[in-house]
């Protein structure tokens, strides 16, 4: 399990790793992403002065911040971050919640395509700078996707997403996680918990030490 948020800049980066493991690995090797919500409310990552301003203001000067920490992320994984114009945040759009339960909307219409929804909703945030916590833009990068329109803006206004993110949720804290990206790797009754970036020879090392220990 993979505990994340949409818009995470690290866990964009670690994907082409996910990549390489997946295609090594095929179908010995399950993945499933648990939505964490990292921003419940924009005002929880602000900072004092920040706070002080006009909401407009403040939340356009906390972007223009988060727009630096992203693209001082640009080197970790190579993958290529713009952002020219990034906007995420507004007065009205405060949280990357509605991005989690678009996951879970996705993943509710076809579970076999939420994985490639999530990849094309991290570019459109960390990539197109596309403000994906406006429902339009929700909608266009489910679409684009492949997803139906009317079933998918079903699936994510009737509280079924809202559900399945709730209890996303209610695991992510009653394990006690508090920093993304997070990997439980399970094999067997053997789990190892797994904070923070990881290299792809780090995660063969821990692979075989869980293989060893649940065969042992």
């Amino acid at each position: 399990m993979t505990f994340t948020d949409p818009m995470m800049g690290l866990s964009y980066e670690q994907e082409p790793v996910y990549e390489k493991l997946a295609e090594n690995f095929g179908d010995r090797l399950v993945f499933k992403y648990v939505m964490s919500g990292l921003v419940r409310d924009v005002s929880d990552f602000m900072l004092p002065e920040e706070l002080a301003l006009p909401a407009e203001e403040g939340i356009r000067a906390y972007n223009r911040r988060l727009a630096g920490i992203y693209k001082s992320e640009e080197s970790i994984g190579g993958l290529p971050i713009n952002m020219d114009g990034f906007h995420l945040f507004d007065a009205k759009h405060r949280s990357s919640y509605p991005l989690c339960i678009a996951y879970k909307a996705a993943q509710l219409c076809d579970s076999e395509k939420a994985n490639d929804f999530l990849m094309c909703l991290r570019r459109a945030t960390i990539v197109d700078a596309r403000q994906t916590t406006r429902t339009d833009e929700l909608i266009r990068v489910a679409v684009s996707a492949g997803f139906d329109r009317e079933r998918f803006l079903q699936l994510f206004q009737d509280g079924s997403a809202e559900a399945a993110f709730d209890k996303d949720l209610q695991l992510t804290q009653s394990l006690g996680i508090h920093s993304l990206p997070t990997c439980i790797i399970q094999c067997g009754e053997k789990a190892v918990l797994v904070s923070g970036m990881t290299e792809y020879a780090g995660f063969l090392l821990i692979f075989k030490r869980i293989v060893d220990a649940s065969n042992g």
